[in-house]
This record gives C-alpha cells, structure tokens and sequence, in this order.
C-alpha cells in the first residue's frame, strides 16, 4: 500500500465552511465550502458532505482516500503519519 494514513480528528464546522483534519499530525483531510456544494436531498433535510468517522484510520493517496480496517489493540502500520519522526508532523 502506498500513501499515508492519518487518524480522522474532529469536524469543524464554520458557516459555511467544513474542514476535518488528522487528529494527530494535522494534515487536511476534508476541506469544503458548502455554499459550493449541491447535494440534493429528497426529505428536506440539511444538505451535508460525508466525512470521516473520527478515530478512524484513513489511508490516502494523491486523490483517493479510503478507510483501513484496524483493531484497537493492533499496532498502527508502518505508514501512518503517527509513526513518522515528530519533527515531521509538527
């Protein structure tokens, strides 16, 4: 597998814009402007963008992104961004 994979960290919601970012290392992971966004929905609910769940493991590489599947007690692969030196993630 190539890329990186990150922790999801909280979204943040700010008018109109979105942003969820790696919990650990602080690498964007979604960054939206609603305002710029057509979701369609069919039962009047509040448009919304899919985001990760947080705390989950998400690989992602150029422009795809994925989740990858981890055990709590399992440690974290070679290439997640938890594993690099700090000195790179801060």
């Amino acid at each position: 597998m190539s890329g990186i994979i990150h922790i999801a960290g909280l979204v943040v919601h700010v008018g109109t814009l979105l942003r969820q970012r790696c919990g650990w290392c602080g690498a964007v992971l979604i960054d939206e402007d609603l305002s710029r966004v057509m979701v369609m929905t069919s039962d009047g609910r509040e448009p919304s963008v899919p985001t990760w769940e947080v705390g989950s493991l998400v690989a992602i590489d150029g422009a795809a992104s994925w989740t990858v599947d981890h055990n709590d007690g399992d440690q974290l692969p070679a290439n997640a961004c938890a594993q690099l030196d700090p000195a790179v993630t801060l």
